[in-house]
C-alpha cells in the first residue's frame, strides 16, 4: 500500500510541476513577446522594464548593468529597423530560473543581422523578467 501511494505522490507532484511550468512558459514567452514589440517601437524605456532592475544586456560590447545603462544601450536611432525574437526553447532551472534560448534577427531591412540569443529569466513575485540577456552573431558579418 505505500508503495502505491509514493507512486501516487511522485505522479501528482509531476503533474502539478508540469503545470506549473506551463503557466511560467506562457509568461516567459509573453514578456519576452512585449520586449520584441517594444524593440520594435522603438521604446528603449519599455525594454529595459522587461529587466530587474539589476539585470545585464550584452551584445557584442560591454555589458549594460541596471535599467538605465540597458535603456541607453538599447535606444535605436537607426530609421526602419525590425526585430524579431522567436523563442526555440525554456529550460527550468528551479521555480524562480529559467533560460530561454531563441533565435533573434535585428537591423534595417536591407542589412538584417541573424544571431542568438540566451535570456536569463529570473521570477520576481508572479512576473517574469530578464536577469541577463546575452546576443551573438551566429554568422560572420
Amino acid at each position: 500500500m505505500r508503495k502505491i501511494f509514493l507512486a501516487f505522490d511522485c505522479a501528482l507532484t509531476a503533474f502539478a510541476e508540469s503545470n506549473h511550468h506551463k503557466a511560467d512558459d506562457d509568461m516567459i514567452r509573453q514578456r519576452l513577446a512585449t520586449y520584441t514589440e517594444a524593440r520594435n517601437n522603438g521604446e528603449a524605456h519599455a525594454e529595459a522594464l522587461c529587466y530587474t532592475e539589476d539585470g545585464d544586456f550584452r551584445s557584442g560590447g560591454p555589458a549594460s548593468h541596471g535599467r538605465p545603462e540597458i535603456e541607453k544601450a538599447l535606444a535605436v536611432s537607426v530609421q526602419a529597423y525590425e526585430f524579431a525574437l522567436a523563442v526555440e526553447k525554456i529550460r527550468f532551472l528551479d521555480s524562480y530560473v529559467a533560460i530561454a534560448d531563441a533565435h533573434v534577427v535585428a537591423g534595417p531591412a536591407q542589412h538584417k543581422i541573424d544571431m542568438i540569443g540566451s535570456y536569463v529569466m529570473v521570477r520576481k513575485g508572479k512576473t517574469w523578467l530578464i536577469g541577463a540577456a546575452r546576443i551573438a552573431r551566429t554568422q560572420a558579418p
